[in-house]
């Protein structure tokens, strides 16, 4: 791993715990104002795009069978059935959202109030992405095996243009913002394993 490299990943776990340290706080209130609430997802994106592109990196020096098969756990029967299960990380960016100009009408008196949002989609998130903080040697493999059998199917984890949560910036913007450095690393990655980036 080049210096390069080594840098962005170490800037890039930096960002995820400030984002998690910043985010947690409003995660546990309940509720957030409209701006608040959608600036929050903002930050949540950009990290949670930086440790996608981190994972990546480090799938690339793990080796693995590609035709290795998952091991499914036997579920522990003390555990009750309707017990709520915690998502994980996601390993995938998400498509960008596609979206439509509204129609030029007056909007309605409720409109144009302050909506509240519930935290608890936040909430989650942000335990997925400290447990994958915690411990990333998990997502790692699995990320790797995605790897080894990427040539079904979808060939990137990654979607192609900006990373989650960054906008389209000029080069020394992307050069000096810690999201675009894991983006390039990533990138690279995939380039000399043959991947589409």
């Amino acid at each position: 791993m080049d210096a390069r490299t080594h840098s962005a990943l170490e800037l890039g776990w930096r960002l995820v715990s400030a984002t998690l340290a910043r985010l947690c706080v409003l995660a546990g209130r309940g509720w957030l104002p409209g701006a608040v609430w959608a600036r929050a997802f903002g930050e949540l994106r950009r990290a949670e795009g930086a440790a996608r592109r981190m994972l990546v990196v480090l799938a690339g020096g793990v080796s693995v069978e590609p035709g290795a098969r998952r091991v499914n756990r036997a579920r522990s029967t003390n555990t009750a059935s309707n017990a709520p299960k915690t998502p994980g990380f996601a390993l995938f960016d998400p498509l960008p959202e596609l979206s439509f100009p509204a129609p030029c009408e007056a909007a309605p008196d409720w409109a144009t109030e302050p909506i509240a949002h519930s935290t608890q989609g936040l909430a989650a998130r942000l335990a997925a992405l400290s447990a994958l903080a915690d411990d990333p040697a998990p997502a790692v493999r699995r990320m790797a095996l995605w790897l080894a059998r990427a040539g079904r199917g979808r060939t990137s984890p990654l979607r192609p243009g900006a990373p989650p949560g960054t906008g389209g910036s000029d080069r020394l913007e992307r050069e000096a913002d810690v999201a675009w450095q894991c983006d390039g690393a990533a990138r690279e990655m995939l380039n000399g394993a043959g991947q589409s980036p």
